[in-house]
């Protein structure tokens, strides 16, 4: 079977970098065909790293601030209703 020599380059489809150190080119398992195999870009990553840390880092601090003041007014409540009950 004759060989035949392809170039192909691969770009990111978000940031459009060339992501040529990415990619692999294999044979598939089953049927030995050709086949790429490409990781995402790195730069995309980190991005998406650091919206996902700020996102859930905001989420957490929101979370965190609800349930610091449920817990604050449920203590504050009880020590109310303490005062109350011990009034002559």
């Amino acid at each position: 079977m004759p060989e035949i020599e392809v170039t192909i380059e691969i770009y990111c489809a978000r940031c459009e970098k060339g992501i040529c150190n990415n990619a692999e080119a294999t044979r598939g398992r089953q049927r030995n065909e050709p086949q790429f195999r490409i990781e995402p870009c790195a730069d995309c990553l980190a991005k998406e790293s650091k919206e996902g840390y700020e996102d859930g880092y905001d989420a957490g601090i929101n979370d965190g601030k609800k349930e610091g003041y449920d817990e604050g007014y449920e203590a504050a409540r009880k020590e109310f209703e303490k005062a109350e009950e011990m009034k002559p």
